[in-house]
């Protein structure tokens, strides 16, 4: 997971008080460190090898330990001896789904770029060439579906928002 999500008041969060009341900012610091630990981790989960990420934090091993384990913060489980963290384990299918429209996505503008006439036919139509028609495809065009949209649209309507994407670019002009 390259990035991941947390509320814009992490630090209010009562749990989250009482860690910044017994450790201030630093045990904050290192609370946010090891969420992006995990974060990093495949499964969203890592070893309680607490010297390691001591050594990593430049922090001691028993403040570490005691965030992980006394202030009710991460889903430890005992026997693979490993924790966890709800909320970026929930974030996982939501990025697992959005990595699968993106695919879905680049397909679709593949798709259009090797219909050998597509980009002809609408440089023709616009009077612009097939160049600009094949940037705008594949740059703005996947810009605005993916910062717009919070679901993939369906393939029809992608259609239907790139041709609008292609008339608004290229106006027509006055001759």
């Amino acid at each position: 997971m390259k990035a991941f999500r947390h509320d814009a008041c992490e630090r209010t969060k009562s749990n989250v008080l009482k860690l910044r009341m017994k450790y201030g900012a630093a045990g904050y610091g290192v609370y946010m460190m090891l969420l992006e630990r995990l974060a990093m981790e495949p499964k969203l989960r890592h070893d309680m090898d607490y010297d390691a990420l001591a050594y990593e934090f430049q922090e001691s091993a028993d403040m570490i330990r005691h965030i992980v384990e006394d202030f009710d913060l991460f889903i430890i489980d005992v026997e693979t001896e490993t924790f966890s963290h709800e909320e970026l384990t929930s974030q996982m299918a939501t990025k697992a789904r959005r990595a699968r429209e993106e695919k879905l996505l680049d397909e679709f503008i593949e798709r259009r770029l090797e219909s050998p006439r597509w980009a002809e036919n609408m440089a023709y139509v616009h009077k612009t060439s097939p160049e600009r028609v094949k940037a705008l495809l594949q740059c703005s065009f996947r810009d605005k579906i993916l910062s717009t949209y919070t679901f993939l649209p369906s393939s029809s309507d992608l259609g239907h928002i790139l041709s609008d994407l292609i008339k608004s670019t290229f106006p027509p002009k006055d001759d």
